[in-house]
């Protein structure tokens, strides 16, 4: 077996690559492609003059879906030879004209983005054989699309990938008069695109989020949002038989090497499920997706559970629009509920200045990747984290950006914490939970009130990985925290302002701990604390054990 930075080789797995998006490539090499071209064909198939928008988080695959239509639309056939759209389909593979832009290549500086745009668009040209001269973008535009419609006597296709990176790259910039100029280019050149819909065979367009004060969605009356339509709840991500039918061998050859770490492939394709699935882009779907990159990583590194997603572009916007909008719920695993109005459109303003209100900023998260769609109840969304990668990762930076800043290292914390429930010392957790508790700031804590208490407490188990319920339904209420380790059992209920005997003793009195039983074993030990909080002193004051 060997092994390089990007790309993984089993005996019998196909090669897997994180490095590239490029359709051609990955075929012509003969990597790993998750079959998307139903997708591509059901877009292919569509009348002319077809505008679609969709927006999926960064690193989900659009880059690689929009290179697959660009081959598709020059009749590349021997491309998608054995795929969806040559075994399953009559499609004739015509060719067309195709002006195909990633936005996110454009450095966004004054002096310039504009030169970038006008050579991207350049570049276009010479690719179609044809010769333009260089003016300001939007006429470059024009100008190539109606050369193109005269010389191959075809529509163009028209393919922007990562539309809104110029304008996502420049939300913390102060300088709104450079926003307001970008706006302006970028506003010409789509209204160009609309001016045009005659000479367009299908317009495709892909982001994270829809911006207000564009043409491409003010202007464009004819832009189909596939965003959420359930039809592509699947076309990006891979779903559970995906993981089976592409990684099932790989799968395979660790479990061979690795004998004993787990019964079969389906508890470790339960494990892969937990850490990397559950995005869920369509209420009127069940269907629920992998992150494509994350599981890229995972078997490029040789099965390692890491944030991949994470690590390879977090957003602290995204973190600090929770912060700033106290979206605690996040913390306590609830679900926000928001209604489907709110996934309309943002203003680049509001996102900047994080003036977004909390339901807008619910939003905001789900299209970043950060939230999923858990429930569609009585007309709401209910948004939660996907998966353990999201949930993990995200609830470490809240409960950071809450803490303020302090000396808790937390890797060596939570190690030295887990360490503690596992072994059954309860002097040495409750310890690490005073020393937690107490890098909180006293204002936050005191305006907060019991509810950011238990909202934190619950935010501890989370980042260390555990197997922990908050505010679990026993036989006659719930218990605040419950805590499974292989031989210890944790019961916890919070008081603030109020002693830990009142709340040993709501433990007592409800038996919490007796909805555990069934998994007592001879050596299970089962720990019930109260905690007092003081809002005064903004810390644990008091805790009792039995």
């Amino acid at each position: 077996m060997t092994n390089t930075l990007d790309t993984v080789y089993t005996e019998d797995m196909k090669d897997v690559t994180v490095s590239t998006s490029d359709f051609r490539t990955i075929r012509q090499c003969d990597m790993v492609y998750v079959d998307k071209t139903e997708y591509a064909y059901r877009l292919a198939r569509s009348p002319e003059g077809s505008f679609f928008f969709l927006s999926r988080p960064r690193r989900f695959g659009k880059s690689l879906f929009c290179s697959t239509l660009h081959e598709l639309f020059e009749g590349n056939r021997e491309l998608f030879e054995g795929l969806y759209i040559t075994e399953k389909t009559d499609y004739s593979f015509e060719k067309y004209p195709v002006l195909h832009f990633s936005f996110s290549s454009i450095t966004m500086l004054r002096d310039i983005y504009f030169s970038r745009l006008q050579r991207m668009i350049a570049r276009e040209a010479r690719h179609n054989g044809v010769v333009i001269e260089n003016s300001d973008p939007a006429s470059m535009l024009e100008n190539l699309i109606d050369v193109l419609v005269r010389k191959t006597g075809k529509k163009v296709v028209i393919i922007i990938d990562e539309y809104d990176s110029p304008f996502t790259s420049l939300l913390e910039s102060d300088d709104r008069a450079f926003i307001g100029e970008v706006r302006a280019v970028f506003n010409s050149l789509y209204k160009t695109i609309k001016d045009m819909t005659g000479s367009t065979r299908m317009l495709f367009i892909t982001g994270i989020v829809k911006l207000a004060n564009l043409s491409i969605f003010s202007a464009m009356n004819n832009l189909r949002d596939i965003s959420m339509d359930p039809v592509f709840a699947a076309a990006f991500g891979y779903t559970d038989k995906e993981l089976g039918d592409y990684f099932g061998e790989g799968m395979d050859e660790y479990l061979e090497e690795h004998p004993g770490e787990y019964r079969s492939r389906e508890e470790f394709q339960r494990k892969i499920r937990e850490y990397y699935d559950g995005y869920r882009f369509s209420y009127m779907s069940d269907v629920t997706v992998y992150n494509p990159v994350s599981i890229g990583f995972f078997f490029t590194t040789y099965y390692e559970f890491r944030a991949w997603w994470i690590e390879t572009g977090a957003s602290t916007m995204a973190v600090n629009l929770a912060r700033n909008n106290n979206l605690l719920e996040l913390l306590d695993d609830d679900r926000l509920f928001i209604s489907p109005d709110a996934f309309s459109v943002f203003d680049i303003d509001d996102i900047a200045d994080g003036t977004l209100s909390s339901e807008g900023a619910s939003a905001f998260l789900y299209y970043a990747g950060y939230l999923s769609i858990g429930t569609y109840e009585d007309g709401m969304l209910g948004l939660a984290f996907p998966n353990n990668e999201v949930r993990r990762s995200f609830v470490r930076d809240l409960v950071r950006k809450y803490r303020g800043n302090t000396d808790l290292n937390d890797a060596l914390w939570i190690r030295s914490f887990i360490r503690a429930c596992r072994e059954g010392n309860a002097e040495e957790v409750m310890g690490r939970l005073d020393e937690y508790f107490s890098a909180f700031s006293y204002e936050l804590a005191g305006n907060m009130g019991e509810r950011f208490y238990h909202s934190i407490f619950h935010a501890v188990f989370i980042m260390a990985g555990m197997l922990s319920y908050s505010e679990d339904r026993g036989y006659r209420g719930r218990a605040d925290e419950a805590i499974i380790t292989d031989s210890h059992i944790w019961i916890f209920e919070l008081k603030v302002d109020r002693s830990a005997e009142e709340a040993l003793h709501q433990i007592e009195e409800r038996g919490y701990a007796k909805k555990y039983s069934y998994l007592m074993r001879p050596e299970t030990k089962i720990h019930k604390v109260g905690i007092s909080f003081s809002s005064a002193e903004r810390g644990i004051t008091e805790w009792k054990c039995i």
